[in-house]
């Protein structure tokens, strides 16, 4: 399950904001997360502009969560840098594979550089983790393909 609870009163307010915006009763999101880590809140808040403006429609996940708590089709709610709901996205499509076989096209959507920068940070960023030691080429990953689907604001 996610580290935030998805019945905390602000998701809750944020989901009911989202849904009279959208016209829509939205279900609980099944996940409650941000992006990046170590960078503060200026590089959490980065890559959430950069998802709510579709320069970002790509995350990958290690280690992938047994059981897998989310599926396509399911929305997860975006905190920002201070750990505000932020935005809400659905997941269109999964792909579990090893690190070494992250597909080029992928790695891109995840609007974080070329395909290299992607690798290098990527490593960096999960060696960071609990037993990240263990994290290498061979390590399967979950590639998550997402769009954001409130707020929604045009590319700058």
């Amino acid at each position: 399950m996610s580290a935030v609870d998805p019945n905390r009163p602000d998701v809750v307010a944020f989901m009911a904001k989202a849904s009279a915006a959208l016209g829509t009763a939205l279900p609980a999101p099944k996940d409650v997360f941000h992006f990046g880590d170590g960078g503060g809140e200026s590089h959490i808040d980065d890559l959430l502009h950069r998802a709510i403006t579709g320069k970002k429609t790509a995350t990958t996940s290690w280690p992938i969560p047994d059981p897998l708590y989310w599926d396509v089709g399911d929305l997860s709610v975006i905190l920002d840098g201070r750990g505000a709901p932020a935005a809400v996205m659905r997941t269109t499509s999964f792909v579990k594979c090893k690190f070494k076989d992250v597909a080029e096209d992928f790695a891109l959507a995840e609007g974080e550089g070329d395909y290299d920068e992607y690798r290098n940070g990527h490593i960096a960023f999960y060696r960071r983790q609990k037993n990240g030691h263990e994290f290498n080429d061979e390590s399967m990953v979950l590639c998550e393909r997402f769009e954001v689907v409130y707020p929604v604001e045009k590319e700058s």
